[in-house]
């Protein structure tokens, strides 16, 4: 009986006749398999396009938190692939040694020879040495041995060729990078899902340089049902952004960047795509810059000066809603709120001239004791919304015959009534005399009594209410005091009404409020007002240091869920790099961006967002044709 010999086959990895029984093949990787083509210097690939490998070979001295990000900004998508495999820690403190006895004898060689040039580098290499085999010794760090590898990738050729030249002519500052020629199926394998690291190119890496390998942004950032904010400068996909995700622990943000940085330009993209989803917007803006805007959108502009026909009154009271866990919504007043807050206004007029000068405790007291007696006993308000109408008996026609009416707002305290109290009790009290002193510019006859006045203003049915402050005097500090003015009015018309309708505020040059600590107070509490109740305050700065160096501003930064960074000044580094845990390198980048890029905080998401504009949204985004009304005026005079 012969013996069959039994026949044997080799199988090959890349061979097509074994799909499905070993490792997949470089076809099954690829979505589409039909058309590609593996070629020595790429892969192409039909309908998808082209595609090359690279691996790394060195690194540089110092690496940087997310250093791997620059590999993402070539113009082309890139995938990268890290291969880790722990390293002996002791064969690598036996290397260092020995490495560091060349160095020594480098050193005394060049000494001998009087040749110093390479001295102070073989220093240097060789403290870096030692210090990295102290680490490796009291287990500080841990040794890995790691492959990275990346593909370029991109439909277009034009385009898959600049970046691919960008990589190999101008490379990565301290990188060591090689094409992976001939071999860029297997560069695929190891950085396709599968992870087969066929392409082996290890080099030496410590725990902590591994650790700042990961990229922790995001490239495809969107909440699926927010307003389109622009395009992520690395990945081209859309952004979407809800202020109101239900993710994010508040809705406030803070937006960062040096002048002609594009703060401006950022805001008015917002709030013009989100007026598009129903976001009602207050502006209150201290340069006048948002005019051209506010009238393309529809909305309506609101001059704050002496002479201006429109008048805000602070002490105005007014019913705010909230709404239960049942689904019903409670009207009340919230009285007590409202005289703390007044409080605080009286304070700041009161500091607005000596801001050295502070109040003592007993005329602030004073000052809460003669509020609330105005307001609960001289007007007889109480929590229940009915105490703000007059009573009546009949139906009878509003101010504009529109519509019937049963019951009419009654007479609301301004700051004479404040004024009037405060004099008689400073007749029977000297303590209050230099608080009556401080405060008598501010009525109605005063040099700056334009608040002593009943509101003529109704917020109507826009999209957008800008108020223009640039008219009045920064050098009287009267902008400042405008601008807490129309906070408070606005918090208490706007902000405690309709409370399922998605509100934002924002505050334009947010820091000039932080030059003062009343107003820093002040500001702050709006921040926690808004987000009481659900609505969004926004704090745009060209100042970080006004925020990093006030504990009101660092609180609104800290209490801030969305933050954005833009292009940012030099001389903020330690402060921005501080307060928003940044590595040198994340900072540097910063100091680069072009008008509409940022660096997007979103609760725990990071990503890189540039808003392009229209053409015809950028001439209405850009702060060159925006003017306010008080430069329009000064335009028409002198063509008259």
């Amino acid at each position: 009986m012969s013996a069959k010999r039994k026949a044997t086959k080799k199988v090959y990895l890349d061979d097509p006749s074994v799909l499905g029984e070993h490792a997949p093949t470089i076809h099954d990787l690829m979505t589409v398999a039909d058309g590609i083509e593996v070629r020595d210097t790429e892969i192409f690939v039909s309908p998808s396009g082209y595609t090359k490998t690279y691996y790394v070979t060195g690194l540089p001295s110092t690496v940087h938190f997310a250093y791997l990000n620059r590999f993402f900004h070539i113009g082309a998508d890139v995938h990268i692939g890290i291969h880790v495999d722990p390293g002996d820690n002791a064969l690598a403190m036996s290397k260092r040694t020995k490495m560091m006895t060349k160095i020594e004898a480098e050193i005394l060689g060049e000494q001998k020879a009087g040749t110093n040039k390479q001295i102070a580098f073989l220093q240097q290499q060789y403290q870096l040495l030692e210090r990295e085999r102290e680490e490796l010794r009291l287990g500080i760090e841990r040794l890995f041995y790691v492959t990275l590898i990346f593909t370029v990738s991109s439909p277009d050729r034009d385009e898959f060729v600049a970046a691919c030249e960008r990589i190999e002519r101008e490379g990565f500052e301290g990188f060591l990078i090689r094409e992976a020629y001939k071999e860029h199926d297997l560069g695929l394998r190891a950085v396709a899902p599968i992870g087969e690291n066929v392409l082996r190119h290890p080099i030496e890496m410590t725990a902590t340089a591994l650790a700042n390998a990961f990229p922790f942004t995001n490239s495809h950032f969107s909440h699926e049902y927010g307003v389109p904010i622009g395009i992520d400068w690395s990945s081209g996909h859309l952004n979407r952004y809800d202020a109101w995700h239900e993710n994010l622990a508040n809705h406030n943000m803070i937006v960062i960047g040096t002048s002609g940085g594009g703060k401006s330009f950022l805001l008015k993209g917002l709030v013009s795509r989100s007026a598009a989803f129903g976001i009602r917007h207050v502006i209150v803006d201290y340069d006048g810059e948002y005019g051209a805007l506010v009238n393309a959108l529809g909305g309506v502009t609101i001059r704050i000066d002496e002479r201006s026909p429109h008048k805000f009154n602070p002490f105005e009271l007014s019913e705010e809603e909230e709404k239960l866990p049942d689904g019903t919504i409670r009207r009340f007043v919230d009285i007590k709120e409202k005289i703390s807050e007044m409080e605080r206004l009286i304070s700041s007029m009161a500091h607005l001239h000596s801001d050295t000068d502070h109040l003592d405790a007993y005329t602030t007291a004073s000052i809460n004791n003669l509020l609330q007696k105005m307001y609960e006993e001289d007007f007889q308000f109480t929590p229940d919304p009915e105490s703000l109408y007059e009573r009546k008996d009949s139906w009878e026609r509003d101010a504009k015959g529109d519509r019937l009416i049963i019951r009419q707002k009654r007479s609301q305290p301004r700051f004479s009534d404040f004024y009037t109290k405060l004099q008689r009790a400073a007749d029977e009290d000297n303590r209050l005399e230099e608080l009556l002193m401080r405060l008598r510019r501010f009525r109605e006859d005063g040099t700056e009594g334009m608040f002593d006045c009943y509101s003529n203003v109704e917020l109507q049915d826009t999209p957008i209410i800008h108020f223009d402050l640039s008219s009045l005097s920064e050098k009287s500090l009267a902008r400042k005091l405008g601008m807490q003015v129309v906070l408070e009015w606005v918090i208490e018309r706007f902000v405690k009404k309709n409370v399922n309708m998605r509100k934002r505020v924002i505050i334009d040059e947010a820091q000039k409020m932080l030059e003062s600590e009343d107003h820093a107070h002040f500001l702050e509490d709006v921040f926690r007002r808004i987000r009481k109740r659900s609505g969004s305050a926004v704090a745009a700065s060209q100042d970080f240091l006004k925020f990093a160096e006030n504990e009101h501003g660092r609180a609104i930064v800290q209490n801030s869920a969305t933050k954005v960074l833009l292009k940012q000044a030099k001389s903020d580094k330690d402060a921005v790099m501080e307060v928003f845990g940044l590595e040198d390198q994340e900072f540097d980048d910063l100091v680069g961006f072009r008008k509409g890029k940022g660096r997007w905080i979103v609760g725990e998401e990071v990503f890189y967002n540039q808003l392009n504009a229209f053409d015809e949204e950028a001439e209405l985004f850009s702060t060159t044709f925006a003017q306010s009304e008080h430069q329009l005026a000064m335009q028409r005079r002198e063509l008259a």
